[in-house]
């Protein structure tokens, strides 16, 4: 793995990072520039510097989805930034890992739920619509309690 890729996710784990949004949607335009569909975006215009230059490869997207994961895991005030982020891959699978993630931590708030839907009206598959009717039921069980 590139040592700036390595140290950006080293620092965007850190709990204390006082930038962690802004540095998970960074890697949200990384991985959509590293995704091998065209794009006439300019992302030297929206990456810092030390990603500015960066190809991925599998591995290394594969490390960023983890990071990614783990962070929604532990810190869910996220998980807006890191669906739309990992969206960027524009893979089914990884997008499936994503949404059963958001099942199992029984969490899933307005923001997040619209960028699910976004990323559903692109990408659909048996599976994810299967994952975003639970994940509609889970909502609507949370409302019904209130």
């Amino acid at each position: 793995m590139n040592l700036e890729l390595q140290n950006y996710l080293q620092i965007l784990s850190n709990k204390n990072n006082s930038n962690k949004g802004n540095m998970i949607t960074n890697i949200g335009l990384l991985l959509e520039k590293n995704n091998g569909y065209t794009n006439p975006t300019d992302y030297s215009l929206l990456l810092p510097k030390e990603l500015k230059n960066l190809s991925i490869n599998t591995e290394d997207k594969e490390k960023v989805i983890d990071c990614l994961l783990s962070i929604l895991k532990h810190e869910p005030i996220y998980s807006s930034r890191i669906v739309w982020s990992i969206g960027k891959t524009f893979d089914e699978k990884i997008i499936e890992s994503l949404l059963s993630s958001i099942i199992q931590s029984n969490q899933c708030d307005d923001e997040t739920f619209e960028q699910i839907l976004f990323i559903v009206d692109v990408i659909q598959n048996e599976q994810i619509n299967n994952f975003v009717q639970k994940i509609k039921s889970l909502r609507m069980g949370k409302k019904s309690r209130l």
